[in-house]
C-alpha cells in the first residue's frame, strides 16, 4: 500500500519533469532565434516581423522533431540502425532546406529579391542545417530517455503485480495450515464436561469467525489481530491446564495503526506447536507486545523448548510463510530475529506500521 503510493508519486514527478523540461527547451529555442533575428537582420525587420519570423520557424522545427520522434519509436521497436539513420539524415535535409526556403521567402518579402546572394542562401542553408542535426540529437536523447522511462514504468507495475500475485498465494497458504490447528486442537474438547465444552467451542468459533472473515482482506486493523490474539491465548491456556505457565502483557494503545492477517498469530502458534514437555523444570511461553514511537510494533515472545528436539524438526510451514509474507509486504521496514537456545526459542519482531 505505501509502496503504490510511493510508485505512483514517482511516476508523476518524473512525467511533470519530462513535459516541463519540454516546455523550457521550446521557450528558450523561441527566445535565441527571435533575438538572432532582432539583432542580426536588417533595420527594416521591425520586432513584430521578426517575431513572426521566429514563430514560423520554431513551428517548423517542432514538426520535425514530431516526425523524428515517430521515426526513433520505430527504431526502438525494429533496431534497423541503417534504415534510422538514413531516415534521420532525409528528414534533416528536409527540414533545412524548409527553413531556409521560409528564411529565403520572409526576406525578400520584407526587403527585396536582390539582398541574398548565392552564397548567402548556401550559409543560411549550412546554419539550418546545423541547426536541423543538433535538435535531432537532442529530440532522440529526449526520446530515448522517455522510452527508458516507460519501460521501467512497465516493469515497476509488471513487478507489483506479480508481488500481488504472491502475496495472494501466501494468503490463502495459510487457511489449511490453521484449520490443521484447529483440528488438532479440538481433540481435548471431548474431555471436558459439557458447559466447558460449549464455552471453549464458543471461543473457538470466535477465532474461526475472525479468520474467515478477516484473512481474506489484505490489511486489518492492528486492534483486531490482537483481539484474536488474546482469545487464542485464552483458549490455549485452557486446554493446557498448570502443564503450562503463559504470562501475556499487552501494551498496545487506541490507534489506526494496519498490519497484515495473521502476522503475529503465526509466531504464536509456533510458540504453542514447539512448547518443552519438561518434566524436571517448568514449561512456558512469555508473550510481551507494546508499541514504541507511536506506530512501531514490538512483539517479543520466548517458550520453553527442548534444542535436541529443535534440532531435528523442519522450520514449520507457518513460520517459512510468515518470513515470505515479511519481505514481500515490508521490505526494509521491520526486523525479525529468531533465537534457539538449549532449552528456549524466542522471538523478536519490530515492525513499521502504516496508519489506515
Amino acid at each position: 500500500m505505501i509502496e503504490n503510493k510511493l510508485i505512483l508519486q514517482y511516476n508523476f514527478v518524473i512525467m511533470f519533469s519530462i513535459k516541463r523540461a519540454n516546455l523550457l527547451f521550446w521557450a528558450f529555442v523561441f527566445l535565441i532565434i527571435l533575438m538572432q533575428l532582432s539583432l542580426s537582420t536588417s533595420p527594416a525587420f521591425s520586432f513584430s516581423v521578426s517575431l513572426m519570423h521566429a514563430v514560423i520557424l520554431v513551428l517548423t522545427l517542432r514538426l520535425h522533431v514530431h516526425f523524428l520522434n515517430l521515426l526513433i519509436k520505430k527504431y526502438l521497436n525494429t533496431h534497423d540502425t541503417a534504415g534510422f539513420i538514413f531516415s534521420a539524415i532525409l528528414i534533416s535535409l528536409l527540414t533545412s532546406i524548409l527553413l531556409t526556403a521560409e528564411s529565403y521567402f520572409v526576406t525578400i518579402l520584407m526587403l527585396s529579391p536582390d539582398v541574398l546572394h548565392d552564397n548567402d542562401i548556401i550559409s543560411l542553408f549550412c546554419g539550418m542545417l546545423l541547426v536541423s542535426i543538433l535538435i535531432s540529437g537532442m529530440s532522440y536523447s529526449i526520446e530515448l530517455f522517455k522510452q527508458n522511462m516507460a519501460s521501467e514504468k512497465r516493469h515497476q507495475e509488471l513487478r507489483h503485480s506479480v508481488l500481488e500475485m504472491e502475496i495472494d498465494h501466501l494468503r490463502t497458504q495459510l487457511s489449511p495450515h490453521f484449520t490443521f490447528n484447529i483440528l488438532n486442537n479440538l481433540q481435548f474438547l471431548i474431555r471436558k464436561d459439557q458447559d466447558e465444552a460449549l464455552e471453549l467451542l464458543s471461543r473457538y468459533s470466535k477465532i474461526l469467525r475472525y479468520y474467515v472473515y478477516e484473512s481474506q482482506n489484505k490489511w486489518i486493523r492492528l486492534d483486531d489481530e490482537i483481539s484474536f490474539l488474546k482469545h487464542y491465548f485464552e483458549l490455549e491456556k485452557d486446554r493446557s491446564g498448570e502443564d503450562l505457565e503463559i504470562s501475556c502483557q499487552w501494551e498496545i494503545p487506541e490507534n489506526t495503526l494496519l498490519i497484515i492477517p495473521f502476522l503475529l498469530s503465526t509466531f504464536v502458534e509456533n510458540a504453542f506447536k514447539h512448547i518443552s514437555s519438561f518434566k524436571e523444570k517448568s514449561n512456558y511461553i512469555q508473550l510481551h507486545i507494546f508499541l514504541k514511537n507511536e506506530n512501531q510494533l514490538v512483539l517479543n515472545i520466548i517458550n520453553s523448548a527442548d534444542f535436541h528436539s529443535l534440532k531435528l524438526k523442519k522450520e514449520g510451514v507457518g513460520l517459512k510463510y510468515v518470513k515470505k509474507r515479511l519481505e514481500l509486504s515490508y521490505k526494509d521496514n521491520y526486523e525479525l530475529e529468531l533465537l534457539p537456545q538449549v532449552d528456549s526459542y524466542s522471538v523478536k519482531l519490530q515492525l513499521n506500521l502504516a496508519n489506515a
